[in-house]
């Protein structure tokens, strides 16, 4: 049986690969820091927010099994999804303060699940 803390560790690591992946964006990097991103900055959080993303999808199985990891993973990714997409509608500028918060947290509910 998989535990909240796990859930919501599973949420934070999703969001924070989202950010990651909208940063490697011109557009969302220029909207959170008012400057364009260099090639090695793009490429770096293009990567990390994948293995991120893996990462998450990883411990989605590992606690709940092939099947229903999957689907929880899915759900999760959806509603992570819409939340960088409302951050980065109403407040680009605060996206990688939620991500560092969404990391740190998702870390702590890792640890102590």
């Amino acid at each position: 049986m998989i535990s909240n803390s796990m859930t919501l560790s599973i949420l934070n690591f999703s969001y924070l690969a989202f950010g990651c992946l909208s940063l490697a964006m011109f557009s969302h990097f220029r909207g959170a820091f008012k400057r364009s991103p260099n090639q090695t900055q793009s490429r770096v959080l293009y990567w990390s927010g994948w293995i991120i993303l893996a990462a998450s999808y990883y411990a989605g199985v590992v606690y709940q099994g092939f099947a229903y990891g999957s689907i929880l993973f899915t759900g999760l990714l959806s509603l992570a999804g819409l939340l960088v997409i409302l951050t980065l509608s109403y407040r680009a500028h605060h996206l990688p303060h939620f991500m560092t918060g969404s990391g740190v947290l998702g870390t702590l509910l890792q640890i102590f699940a």
